[in-house]
């Protein structure tokens, strides 16, 4: 009895410890309620380190990614691509990304608008270790 008490109070301690993961120069986030069970999420982040983006894939509806400012880069289409001030691209349900060894570095850094409808109670984002 002793040991399973011991046991339950490490398993506590050892998840009140971690961090919860997020993206690197996440400036804000917002959830609003929609109709139909749905939330939708409204994200501003900056970042100067595109690589540092752990692997992962978000379980919404899609994901609008629009640059407020600087350039950014996504391979949703198929295959590398820059976007600048101004443009946007479109993230389908479920698709694996972050963590490419193979990105091209980008110069400045770069503001965006990431916007996400995701079914409610749903995390918008799911790391992958």
């Amino acid at each position: 009895m002793k040991l399973l008490f011991l046991l339950s109070l490490l398993s506590i301690l050892v998840v009140a410890d971690e961090e919860p993961r997020t993206f690197p120069g996440l400036l804000s986030s917002e959830v609003f309620g929609l109709d139909g069970g749905l939330e939708m999420f409204v994200e501003q982040r900056e970042t100067c380190d595109q690589a540092g983006v752990q692997k992962h894939f978000h379980p919404a509806a899609g994901t609008l990614v629009y640059v407020l400012d600087g350039v950014s880069q996504s391979e949703s289409s198929g295959e590398w691509k820059n976007y600048s001030q101004g443009e946007y691209w479109f993230e389908p349900t479920d698709w694996v990304h972050g963590g490419e060894p193979d990105i091209a570095a980008v110069e400045g850094c770069t503001k965006l608008l990431v916007i996400r409808v995701v079914e409610e109670g749903k995390a918008p984002t799911v790391f992958i270790d």
